[in-house]
């Protein structure tokens, strides 16, 4: 197993979007500072936009935090950066001004989300990388882009994101893999990151990974789970 026992990634409660509620809201630049000044990891979700940058945000489409229609990949920064965050002074932040936030203060646990140009955003990030000082490990639902990662940056710990709950996935065969991590052996994850609703897991399916679970929301959630994992992605309440 490649993560130590004493890693950041067993040892540091991840923040799930960062620290938000009240004015700050999730994926923006206050909700990651508020969360490394607390000691805990840092959880973002990254976007490509159209014209090749690299951008911070949870939702495939705009509408739901900032009121503006239509996929985030099919605008450029010049016109994400003027929208708001649910009505607050927060914009979407690009990934450079994340590892200003996180880099020697915070560890950073990064989501690749599901898009159409994924696979570049991909390379994107891994020269990203390659030139940041912190600490990170990057994660996905998508198996491919952790088998990419796996084939041009091997040295990167990486993890796969997985749940029970697949209705929404209209494929028959994304349903298959996203909830039993059946392309496991293409991506060789370090970690699963699962559905805190799905675990215990089979032994068969963790066997010498460290297990996340996602999204823990309360110390009762926390208590049940805890034989079955190693550390949690938590939101909505203090761990304090």
């Amino acid at each position: 197993m490649r993560i130590d026992k004493n890693s950041w990634l067993i040892k540091q409660p991840i923040a799930h979007r960062g620290l938000w509620g009240e004015n700050i809201p999730e994926n923006s630049i206050a909700a990651y500072e508020k969360a490394a000044q607390n000691g805990y990891t840092v959880e973002i979700d990254l976007y490509l936009t159209k014209d090749g940058e690299i951008v911070s945000f949870h939702d495939d489409t705009l509408k739901r935090m900032t009121g503006k229609d239509g996929y985030i990949w099919n605008y450029t920064y010049e016109e994400l950066r003027k929208l708001r965050l649910a009505d607050s002074q927060y914009s979407i932040p690009r990934l450079f001004e994340v590892f200003k936030v996180c880099e020697g203060k915070s560890p950073l646990l990064i989501e690749i989300k599901d898009q159409p140009n994924g696979k570049l955003l991909v390379k994107k990030l891994i020269s990203a990388l390659r030139k940041y000082k912190g600490d990170f490990a990057v994660q996905s639902f998508n198996p491919l882009y952790i088998a990419q990662i796996k084939r041009l940056a091997p040295e990167i710990i990486r993890g796969i994101l997985a749940t029970n709950e697949v209705e929404t996935l209209k494929s028959a065969i994304k349903r298959h893999i996203v909830k039993n991590m059946s392309l496991n052996f293409l991506a060789k994850p370090d970690f699963v990151s699962y559905d805190y609703k799905g675990y215990p897991l089979p032994d068969r399916k963790v066997k010498n990974k460290v297990c996340l679970a996602w999204t823990v929301t309360s110390y009762e959630i926390w208590d049940k789970i805890k034989p079955y994992v190693d550390n949690i992605i938590f939101e909505g309440f203090s761990i304090d």
